[in-house]
């Protein structure tokens, strides 16, 4: 008899703790939905800082002049992420046109203003592939 009522203990505390928008049938659905989402962006975290250590790695060091900054809409932490057109230039290549997102700082976006130069690391294999820094 006491271990049925530890069961029943343990589902009642189950229930408590489960949020209310992930109870029932739709709720486990969107549970589910909310749990591949949180992996996904881990995931795409992971893939940046594997492309990020290949560029630090194996990256060309150039220069970028800054021809665009458009605000994506999306903020990550109370900072904007920010599409950014830029004319890139690595030694020995010509200049060429390139498009990257990034999250900035709300403290150090005024740094990356049309005009602005950059330092860049863009990699050997796929020049649209590139990073600030």
């Amino acid at each position: 008899m006491g271990f049925m009522k530890d069961v029943r203990n343990l589902q009642k505390t189950g229930k408590e703790m489960t949020p209310p928008e992930h109870r029932g049938v739709v709720g486990g659905f969107r549970a589910m939905k909310d749990g591949v989402a949180q992996a996904n962006a881990m995931m795409g975290d992971l893939a940046e800082q594997q492309k990020t250590q290949m560029l630090m790695a194996t990256g060309i060091v150039g220069q970028a002049t800054i021809d665009s900054v458009t605000d994506t809409g999306v903020t990550i932490n109370e900072n904007s992420e920010i599409a950014i057109a830029l004319t890139v230039t690595v030694a020995g290549g010509e200049p060429h046109k390139a498009t990257l997102k990034q999250v900035i700082s709300r403290l150090a976006i005024a740094g990356y203003q049309p005009g602005s130069t950059v330092p860049v690391r863009v990699s050997p294999d796929d020049p649209q592939v590139l990073m600030i820094g």
